[in-house]
């Protein structure tokens, strides 16, 4: 019992950190697709995405040692179908006319191994059915091809990390992986009935994906920036072309960060009508009340109250925190006053973002101050 609990363990271990690395991805494509991915979908893929982990580390855990493998002079494959079946009708304990024979029979390896394949796959089945709305055929298919990997990844020696395979390449596993597949896709309906249908849940987020979420415009940020950073990367390999001066101007943070946001959030936006990269990807913009294109000004007044003032108050804060021992009296009255109200001006902000997220409103100061709505540009048909 220990050989699948260890697993599942390990799983349940590693599972939150490749949450974590999938949901961007996740994000991105439910964000461009339906505008919302949905507390009961994340629940319905998170899981689903729990289960094959747990079903990969079954399959190749525990890892043993290099040293160990190497010694082994097993046979590495079995290429004889149905021998498993033989197996148990030459090894088994059961007797059909005895009924006291049927929980040794049940618990003997030549009735769990095929049994532990079949119902390794099972779950999958009923995924397959349910949420990815695959045919029986496609749903054997896709069966066979992931119990296809799950061998490959023995016969391998875990991708010739190992001298050789530590476990046996069985096409009797293929064979009732693939039937599990099958078991769980005839009984999905069972395990399924009180769930909302796919289409009920595609529906539902695209009603809900008309309204923009602040963590979507999160995502459309993260993504901003990272497009900033590339582009800064890449111009950085050219920056000897320019004159030293030029070089130096640009060096100073301050700057870089003020060109970077007037470039990109002011003027890109403005020729892209309320639009970056990253709202593009996620399928939002920014747009003027009974304006059919937003103007420049607009822009420049939604971003300098965005990021060039909180830059700026981060700035004075940090500097006047750090030449706070100083023995002249009145420097240091300026510094405490100047420090404390744009820490003052920066907790109102943060206070403004808490509530729009706990009153579950879109708009923060820097909407309001331009008079800017961040809108989905995501078509309501399916």
């Amino acid at each position: 019992m220990n050989s699948y609990i260890f697993p599942i363990k390990a799983a349940m271990i590693t599972f939150p950190f490749l949450a974590l690395l999938i949901t961007a991805p996740f994000l991105i494509y439910y964000y461009r697709k339906y505008g919302q991915l949905g507390k009961l979908r994340s629940v319905i893929l998170y899981s689903f995405v729990f289960y094959l982990l747990c079903a990969y580390y079954l399959v190749i855990l525990p890892l043993p040692s290099i040293t160990a493998v190497s010694q082994m002079t097993g046979p590495r494959y079995e290429l004889h179908l149905f021998q498993s079946w033989q197996n148990f009708a030459n090894q088994t304990v059961l007797q059909l006319n005895n009924p006291s024979t049927y929980l040794a029979a049940m618990k003997q390896s030549v009735f769990l191994e095929p049994v532990f394949n079949i119902f390794l796959l099972f779950p999958f089945g009923l995924y397959c059915r349910y949420y990815f709305k695959f045919s029986l055929a496609k749903t054997i298919v896709a069966g066979f091809c992931l119990s296809l990997f799950f061998e490959l990844t023995q016969l391998s020696g875990l991708y010739f990390i190992y001298p050789r395979p530590y476990r046996l390449f069985d096409v009797n596993d293929l064979l009732h992986n693939t039937l599990g597949s099958i078991v769980g896709f005839a009984c999905a309906p069972l395990f399924t009935f009180f769930l909302p249908t796919r289409s009920e849940l595609d529906s539902e987020s695209l009603i809900k994906g008309q309204q923009v979420s602040l963590l979507r415009r999160f995502v459309a940020m993260i993504i901003d920036w990272l497009a900033i950073g590339f582009f800064s990367t890449l111009l950085s390999f050219f920056s000897q072309v320019f004159p030293a001066s030029i070089r130096e101007f640009l060096s100073v943070p301050t700057i870089s960060f003020t060109l970077e946001v007037v470039l990109y959030f002011m003027l890109l936006m403005y020729v892209w009508n309320g639009q970056t990269f990253g709202k593009k990807i996620v399928r939002i913009k920014v747009v003027e009340k009974n304006r059919a294109r937003i103007r420049l000004w607009s822009l420049v007044k939604r971003y300098s109250a965005f990021y060039l003032l909180l830059n700026g108050l981060l700035q004075i804060f940090t500097f006047t925190m750090s030449h706070l021992p100083t023995n002249n009296h009145s420097i240091f009255i300026a510094y405490v006053t100047f420090g404390f109200m744009s820490l003052g001006i920066l907790l109102l902000f943060l206070f403004n973002l808490l509530y729009a997220l706990i009153r579950r409103k879109n708009r923060l100061f820097h909407d309001k101050a331009s008079r800017t709505y961040t809108i989905s540009t995501l078509k309501k048909e399916v």
